[in-house]
């Protein structure tokens, strides 16, 4: 599974003064940065490590939203 199939968002935050990145199917996870690029980036290269991690602990990814059936 690849981790460029999540659905990733990133908006400002006016009240800590930064863009937040978040993806849909790892709630927890977020990152920060100056720009959304910054954000973006910085949170795929940690949702890419957590899932090489699952992938060789042999634990299941989330499955991607756009592959879910409604």
């Amino acid at each position: 599974m690849s981790a460029a199939q999540y659905t990733y968002e990133a908006a400002w935050s006016e009240e800590e003064r930064t863009f937040i990145a978040r993806v849909k199917e790892f709630p927890p996870l977020e990152a920060r940065a100056g720009s959304r690029a910054g954000a973006l980036r910085a949170l795929k290269s940690v949702v890419y490590a957590v899932a090489k991690e699952l992938a060789d602990s042999n634990a299941e990814s989330p499955e991607p939203s756009s592959n879910k059936t409604q």
